[in-house]
């Protein structure tokens, strides 16, 4: 995956997160600084929210993280700002073009799962709507390999691309194929800070060697680079980030495999 990089120049003499290629200037002096790589998604979160202290208050920070989920999810404009209604601070948001990547992940899965290459890596847990067969393939014909009862949480590995439906893991292993009608997501909106990575692709290759079948799934996912500035009185802080997509409106900060 790709791996940010860490700068240390800035206004304010935070540390910033930038990623390969791009350059920070401040004020009028021109400053590059070779940039070292960062593999720690919790301190990129730590960096942010120092930022966000320096410049925006608690209602800022709501609206800042919220204009960022805005721009992940636009396909129609790709700059943005905003101000703080009480420290009068300006952020700008800009993010790139959507990035798709592909992955290959080992998992435990039971016995009799037709496994389709086609897959949209998600990592959200989903709340049933009544009590259901989870199947063998994608289809109402697929084979009844087991069931969730209404009420029950589980996580949704992955989507099934073009197809409404979702592949299912329970406790680690996955347990068949569901149909997205009849379940919902038990997360509501999250700002970018307090969403994990996906452990499914952080740990791309690690599988459970005490269970008897283990498959190889192929996907892709969703990411983009974001870069933001934030600025008061004349002075300014600037970073950047790659974020990628769990579902609509729930984006994480990407992790760097080490």
């Amino acid at each position: 995956m790709a791996k940010a990089k860490q700068f240390g120049c800035s206004a304010l003499a935070l540390t910033l997160i930038s990623l390969s290629g791009c350059q920070l200037f401040q004020s009028q002096t021109t400053l590059i600084v070779p940039p070292t790589v960062t593999n720690d998604q919790a301190q990129v979160v730590a960096i942010i929210r120092d930022q966000m202290d320096m410049y925006l208050s608690y209602e800022g920070r709501e609206y800042f993280l919220n204009q960022m989920l805005v721009a992940l999810e636009s396909d129609s404009r790709n700059r943005f700002k905003g101000k703080d209604p009480e420290t009068y601070a300006w952020w700008k948001i800009h993010v790139q073009p959507n990035e798709l990547h592909q992955a290959e992940v080992v998992r435990p899965m039971e016995e009799g799962i037709e496994v389709y290459q086609g897959l949209e890596f998600m990592d959200v847990p989903y709340r049933s709507k009544s009590t259901l067969h989870l199947r063998s393939k994608p289809s109402s014909d697929g084979e009844e390999l087991s069931s969730v009862s209404k009420g029950e949480v589980f996580n949704v590995v992955a989507k099934v691309s073009d197809l409404p439906w979702y592949l299912v893991e329970k406790r680690g292993v996955i347990k068949g194929y569901l149909h997205q009608d009849y379940a919902r997501s038990n997360v509501g909106e999250r700002d970018l800070l307090s969403t994990p990575p996906n452990p499914l692709l952080a740990s791309a290759k690690v599988a459970d060697d005490n269970f008897e079948y283990r498959y190889e799934l192929q996907g892709s996912y969703t990411c983009r680079v974001l870069s933001y500035e934030l600025s008061k009185n004349g002075e300014f802080t600037t970073g950047a980030l790659r974020a990628c997509r769990k579902k609509r409106k729930v984006w994480y900060i990407d992790a760097p495999q080490a």
